[in-house]
């Protein structure tokens, strides 16, 4: 039986607080990747499994005389089976 081999990814997905308010995949050569259900349903379609989702960077916000601490953006990581087995 042959091993699986893996290849990996990671993008970050940021939150656009501005006209969009939600959270964004932002590309250079294309339009961006809107909302957390858009973004897993893209990747996922193209056979990318996700297998991590850290924050990784994150904000203090006042609310009710209290600091709540948000992240500002996550970093995703996303595996999938390479073609070609060992």
């Amino acid at each position: 039986m042959g091993t699986v081999r893996w290849e990996f990814l990671t993008i970050t997905i940021t939150y656009d607080g501005g006209r969009r308010k939600d959270w964004v995949v932002k590309y250079r050569e294309r339009a961006p990747l809107v909302g957390f259900q858009a973004i897993l349903d893209s990747y996922s379609s193209r056979g990318w499994e996700l297998m991590a989702l850290n924050p990784e960077r994150m904000r203090a916000v006042v609310g009710f005389g209290q600091y709540h601490i948000e992240p500002q953006s996550y970093r995703a990581t996303f595996r999938r089976p390479v073609e070609g087995r060992d």
